[in-house]
């Protein structure tokens, strides 16, 4: 009774849960434009995620594996269906390490690689692969972390949308993402958290565990405790800095608009029955390329020229979090810039790389000291 009447106050007072205010960038998140000044160093179509191995950068984008090896992306493998996640676990020496890969977000297999360079002639041994969990099929898999002890931690961002239709799950206000914990040595899995507002991303650094909640803007450990919340924009995948702290990516920022409509259930009822996905009033990974797009007004626009402090349709960020879990940097790629929808951010050979979804580029930042940018 008490929550119901507190609902309701919410909604007629524009507070609370019913509040469409959003955060402000300032500080550590002052807008710059580092990712549109960083160094490109590949063009990938269907870009979607980095990770470091010991042999080399990997990237996947769509079925495609490539390796960064002396200034070009060479084809390593192809798969039957689109790579959503990766993750690695580098061996010691003499040993092998471990490379997971979630394909089409509905299956996730473990292969065992040599540390040696690796090439497309390599064999491929899969010693492990999940596609349900408690008897319940995988539907949305789209970020991997390896613990300990042959343990993989995973987000699945939905149970009733696939990984590509991540936008109406928002505009739908989903809440059945998951974070999973996979003995992958032994077969077991289990749900560690149920009915999230879009997981997606996962970290793993000692006895820490966080992952990402899209939705709710925020940062939680495994005891589902905030850590970072209240953030700018929908956060995604996360990555351990050298420093002890860590990276993370968000693939769109928020803006008061979109969350007017995440409020108005009558509209975006008739929003997601009769209009093209591609014209919602949402974010996106890349905007600016249609002229039927909303958001074009002269609030937008001025004469033709797409404005850098416009309301993000899409965006481009990375923060910095301290190991305590402060922020203390960013780097943007503003409404006006090219490099938005980023999705991945690792570090690699003392740079951090970038990966933007959204136009299909990935990034090179030179780090001047550990985790820390030039």
């Amino acid at each position: 009774m008490f929550s119901f009447i507190r609902q309701w106050t919410d909604q007629f007072l524009g507070r609370g849960d019913a509040a469409i205010t959003i955060p402000v960038m300032d500080g550590a998140l002052k807008q710059n434009r580092d990712l549109d000044e960083a160094q490109v160093v590949g063009k990938l179509d269907k870009l979607e995620d980095l990770v470091s191995t010991s042999a080399g950068l990997l990237a996947a984008a769509g079925p495609d594996l490539f390796i960064h090896h002396q200034g070009q992306w060479d084809l390593l493998k192809t798969f039957d269906q689109p790579i959503t996640a990766m993750a690695c676990l580098t061996g010691t020496q003499g040993q092998s390490q471990k490379l997971a890969v979630a394909l089409g977000g509905r299956e996730v297999k473990v292969f065992e690689l040599p540390l040696k360079p690796l090439n497309a002639q390599d064999p491929w041994t899969a010693v492990a692969t999940l596609d349900a969990v408690v008897g319940k099929g995988l539907t949305s898999i789209n970020a991997l972390a390896f613990g300990d002890e042959g343990q993989l931690f995973l987000t699945d961002g939905s149970r009733e949308v696939d990984y590509a239709d991540w936008c109406r799950d928002l505009m739908s206000l989903g809440k059945t993402g998951r974070l999973i914990q996979w003995h992958y040595a032994t077969g077991q899995s289990r749900v560690l958290k149920d009915k999230r507002r879009y997981a997606f991303g996962v970290l793993v650094r000692g006895d820490k565990l966080l992952f990402s909640e899209s939705w709710a803007h925020r940062l939680v450990d495994k005891d589902g405790k905030n850590v970072v919340d209240s953030l700018v924009g929908y956060p995604s995948r996360l990555s351990p800095a050298s420093d002890g702290g860590f990276w993370l990516t968000c693939f769109v920022c928020r803006s008061q608009l979109v969350e007017f409509v995440l409020r108005e259930k009558a509209y975006r009822t008739r929003m997601l029955a009769e209009i093209d996905p591609r014209y919602w009033i949402a974010p996106m990974l890349s905007s600016g390329k249609d002229f039927l797009e909303p958001l074009q007004g002269a609030g937008v626009k001025s004469m033709g020229v797409l404005k850098p402090w416009a309301p993000p349709r899409s965006y481009g960020l990375v923060m910095k979090f301290s190991p305590s879990g402060q922020l203390v940097s960013s780097m943007h790629s503003l409404v006006d810039g090219r490099f938005h929808g980023i999705t991945s951010a690792v570090e690699h050979q003392g740079s951090l790389f970038v990966a933007s979804k959204g136009s299909g580029h990935v990034l090179k930042v030179v780090l001047t000291t550990p985790g820390v940018a030039k």
